[in-house]
């Protein structure tokens, strides 16, 4: 029991990881097109929040972290052979999400404060998720709910494995609980459905 609790950030991001593996195979067999665009974007910025988080010590979030730069790094490769690739020009808000990212770059280079880079970097993949919190609502057929539900348990087991919550020399916290906000909205749209599906049987 106690190698597990001290390992629940590796076994997170373990989870995490293997959702972006199911979405992998679901796009290995024509089921999904990942946007070129979006996932290389989807990179940048995890590696920025990954880079922003290591500065500031912050590194209870470290493997589910690695997961959201490794993942989206593989799809984003994938998406370029016209096999399984979208192929897409930069949308409006793929270029939000690149200059904000740049922004925040460029933040921490200016006045070095990582801290504020990572906020700006959360802000930015959210707004980047936006597109997916719609269709998760207008259509939720065209999400893998399998996917989202390893996440959102990926996200439980990170916020577990945070030692120290709202502490002000703790930022572990503020990456976790955003995960824990972004992946339970999307999770909880697309399993509305069902819901509604089962209140109307029974």
């Amino acid at each position: 029991m106690n190698f597990i609790l001290q390992n629940l950030s590796i076994i997170a991001g373990v989870v995490s990881f293997s959702a972006y593996i199911i979405y992998i195979v679901s796009t290995f067999r024509g089921k999904t097109k990942p946007s070129r665009s979006t996932w290389w974007i989807l990179t940048f910025v995890g590696i920025l929040i990954f880079a922003s988080s290591y500065s500031l010590d912050a590194k209870e979030n470290t493997w589910i972290q690695l997961s959201y730069i490794l993942g989206p790094l593989i799809i984003a490769i994938q998406s370029l052979s016209p096999k399984y690739g979208y192929k897409t020009g930069l949308l409006m808000i793929d270029k939000v999400c690149l200059f904000g990212a740049l922004v925040c770059v460029a933040i921490w280079i200016i006045f070095n404060s990582p801290f504020v880079a990572l906020l700006g970097a959360i802000v930015v993949d959210f707004i980047g998720l936006i597109p997916t919190i719609k269709k998760s609502y207008f259509e939720p057929k065209q999400e893998d709910p399998v996917a989202w539900s390893f996440e959102m348990l990926a996200s439980g087991i990170n916020a577990v494995g945070i030692t120290v919550w709202f502490s002000i020399a703790e930022k572990d916290w503020i990456y976790a609980l955003y995960l824990l906000i972004a992946n339970g909205v999307i999770l909880l749209l697309l399993v509305r459905t069902f819901f509604k599906r089962y209140l109307r049987i029974t």
